[in-house]
């Protein structure tokens, strides 16, 4: 009976823990896209001074961590790890498609401007390339582990084109994807698990492309109860389209302001 109590008690416990957690997915997402939009106001011209720039740059650096922990909730639940993986690539397609479109639009019209001020139109976010560039790294050394020694060797061979093109060349990569590996395939080993943060942030500090912040993530994945929350059509896509959305519209206003 001992032993019994013992399991109710611990459990319980794990009960309380969470209930003190008071976030589920669907509110943290809100907070970060709302601290990501006051981040990105800064590229709109004069329109907030460069104190209160850096202020919300400062704030904001919790966002893509954070999108990039539910990126690796969302391989631990999803259903179709590919489906998951293929849909991230297709935003990152259109956003790839629609900042390209736009920065056209911009050059054409802006001709009157120098190359400097031109410089400043264009718009060149897709954070969600590299979160598809982490899913896509772990689904390939997940199933690679389960395959025979020639097509391990493929599959390996093409996480690490993935990490390495992520880490290098797409936005937030040398946090992001070490960040989602970390995660992914140390969540049950706590004290592994931390030590990689420890060196992912060590790194991010030698890099001068890296972000040493990126630890103001880890309060809001503390404040995590780890439910999704609100779960419809809407809820799925908003986020998408709000990333999309926000950006171009920005992009467009501030277009107007420096050309007018």
């Amino acid at each position: 009976m001992s032993k019994y109590h013992n399991i109710m008690k611990a459990a319980n416990l794990t009960v309380e823990k969470n209930r003190m957690k008071k976030l589920n997915a669907y509110q943290l997402k809100l907070i970060m896209a709302f601290l990501m939009l006051l981040d990105h106001l800064h590229y709109i011209h004069n329109f907030i001074s460069p104190d209160m720039a850096s202020v919300f740059t400062i704030i904001s650096r919790c966002v893509a961590p954070m999108f990039a922990y539910f990126a690796v909730e969302g391989i631990i639940h999803t259903r179709d790890t590919r489906k998951y993986c293929l849909r991230l690539f297709l935003w990152a397609g259109l956003m790839f498609v629609g900042n390209a479109a736009l920065n056209n639009i911009f050059k054409i019209f802006s001709k009157s401007l120098s190359v400097s001020e031109q410089a400043h139109l264009y718009t060149n976010n897709n954070v969600i390339f590299t979160l598809a560039l982490g899913v896509l790294c772990i689904i390939l050394l997940s199933e690679g582990k389960e395959k025979k020694s020639v097509v391990k060797y493929g599959f390996v061979t093409g996480s690490v084109i993935c990490f390495i093109t992520g880490f290098l060349f797409s936005e937030w990569g040398s946090v992001i994807v070490p960040f989602m590996l970390v995660t992914y395939f140390f969540r049950d080993r706590k004290i592994l698990r931390f030590a990689g943060y420890a060196i992912i942030e060590i790194i991010a500090i030698l890099l001068p492309f890296g972000e040493p912040l990126y630890i103001i993530v880890f309060p809001f994945i503390l404040l995590y109860n780890g439910e999704r929350g609100k779960n419809t059509l809407f809820t799925k896509y908003f986020f998408y389209v709000f990333y999309l959305v926000h950006l171009w519209l920005i992009a467009i206003v501030n277009f107007i302001v420096m050309t007018r």
